[in-house]
């Protein structure tokens, strides 16, 4: 376990840091980077304050909160949902998925929830499934394709991360965003479900090769968009996907977020 601050513990950087999310509104995240390390984030600086290792599971494929619950939800490379406690690492598993994710290679693969359905979620190239966690069923729905009156009607998307809006206890109702890594753009995913989607605008930064991205939630129904890029954390305009601010991620030891969630209250 690796810690920036010597003489805490990672359980009493979780509790501070918990605490300046209620202060300051939904600015504590846990990002994901190689096989199964996670790192605890203060958004509001993008710095690394703590590192650990997820124990009991050998890879990670994604992460996310689960906002009817609160709980730290992990998807493992052999179909395995676990819940992870985000004090100690430690994975226990939930359930295994009835239906296995065609992934290819080092392709990028989307974990997050529908707040709405408390439905997790699981994509990876332009395969999109519909999961309950308790029992492991999956749906599988509509394959992602962009809509025939978008600009990028027939082209191929490359959905590699994914959000979903209102995600705060069990909202009456949300909306999907996904990134697309080939026209370095934010999606709307209009129909979840039938995996249709349309172009809001580019990011306007660069291309890179890993994203994370999720929509934090706070208590009032705020909807704020963080994405990391890279070496940077920016946050993200809903409206027209522009970049609205960045940072230089500090205290990751060079370490690349391939998944991110924030951990705002039920």
């Amino acid at each position: 376990m690796l810690n920036k601050f010597a003489g805490l513990t990672v359980a009493t950087l979780m509790t501070t840091t918990a605490a300046m999310a209620d202060d300051h509104g939904a600015k504590m995240a846990i990002g994901l980077s190689g096989d199964k390390m996670l790192h605890m984030i203060d958004a509001s600086s993008a710095s690394v304050t703590a590192s650990m290792e997820v124990e009991g599971v050998d890879k990670l494929l994604g992460i996310d909160l689960r906002p009817a619950t609160g709980q730290l939800i992990g998807v493992t490379d052999g179909f395995e949902i676990v819940e992870i406690d985000p004090e100690t690492g430690a994975a226990t598993v939930i359930s295994t998925m009835d239906t296995e994710l065609p992934i290819e290679g080092d392709a990028a693969v989307i974990v997050d929830f529908n707040p709405m359905a408390d439905k997790l979620r699981f994509m990876s190239g332009t395969t999109n499934h519909r999961v309950d966690i308790e029992s492991g069923a999956v749906t599988v729905d509509g394959s992602l394709a962009f809509e025939e009156q978008d600009m990028h009607a027939g082209e191929a998307p490359a959905i590699v991360a994914a959000a979903y809006i209102n995600s705060f206890g069990k909202p009456e109702g949300t909306a999907m965003y996904d990134i697309d890594s080939t026209i370095v753009a934010l999606i709307q995913q209009t129909s979840p479900n039938d995996g249709t989607l349309a172009a809001v605008g580019k990011l306007g930064i660069d291309g890179t090769d890993t994203y994370a991205f999720d929509i934090a939630t706070d208590a009032e129904g705020t909807n704020t968009a963080w994405l990391a890029a890279g070496s940077q954390l920016h946050t993200v305009s809903l409206e027209d996907g522009s970049v609205t601010d960045s940072w230089d991620i500090q205290g990751a030891d060079g370490a690349i977020l391939r998944d991110i969630t924030f951990m705002t209250a039920k």
